[in-house]
């Protein structure tokens, strides 16, 4: 998975903070003789690569039916995606690949709308435009994941579609309360290193226990009402 690659490596609060800075006081002179380079030593020798910059977030803005293209440089960035829309029919967001091809719907509401959902999460994918369907104003904003909303205390809520980072991510044996209160799907999904894997997938107001699995990093929702997660 394209998002859980791009979260693993990223340490999180105060730990990324600290990763940044160096320790110069132990630091070795350098020898004045010559020593014959080996593969070991070269090796050290290589300047460390620094990560990429985060991309910038991005925010668009348009009325009615729009095919909204992406600079050629966000094509296969992971982007936390929020949308609103202020409309009575259908708000529809499909991504195109580069061929122009239609991908799977990434939302697919009526009428007023405010959410926040993935785009580029799997492997491979390439989105160069976003093609909307709206009878009203709408707005697009795309952010890194690093922007993602936090889940740091035992529970989390909110209402229509979201996405939260787990800090810490979870380990060992934890489960958590779902609790949906609307009539459409509610769908929660948990990313780990190893890949996703889906929670709850009902429809209509629901409750109930789940297991979350170990090392979770990142939890979509999708609901189209009020939800709440609580760990246990």
């Amino acid at each position: 998975m394209a998002v859980a690659g791009t979260l693993a490596g990223q340490p999180t609060g105060d730990a990324h903070r600290l990763s940044q800075t160096g320790d110069t006081t132990g630091a070795r002179p350098q020898s004045t003789e010559a020593t014959p380079a080996t593969d070991e030593t070269a090796a050290e020798a290589e300047p460390s690569q620094a990560p990429a910059p985060e991309p910038a977030p991005r925010s668009y803005r348009g009325v009615s039916a729009k095919v909204l293209k992406l600079r050629k440089s966000d094509w296969t960035n992971v982007w936390l995606v929020s949308f609103t829309h202020r409309g009575t029919s259908n708000f529809i967001v499909e991504p195109l690949d580069p061929r122009g091809a239609a991908q799977s719907a990434i939302v697919n509401e009526i009428g007023t709308y405010k959410g926040t959902v993935l785009l580029n999460e799997e492997d491979g994918s390439e989105t160069a435009a976003l093609k909307i369907q709206a009878d009203g104003s709408w707005t697009v904003t795309l952010e890194p994941l690093s922007m993602t909303r936090v889940w740091s205390g035992a529970a989390v809520d909110g209402r229509s579609d979201d996405v939260v980072r787990l800090d810490p991510r979870s380990s060992g044996l934890t489960t958590v309360n779902a609790r949906h209160s609307g009539s459409s799907n509610f769908i929660v999904d948990a990313y780990t290193e190893n890949g996703e894997e889906n929670l709850v997938n009902e429809i209509g107001s629901w409750h109930g226990e789940v297991p979350l699995p170990d090392g979770t990093i990142l939890v979509t929702i999708k609901a189209d009402g009020v939800w709440s997660l609580k760990k246990s």
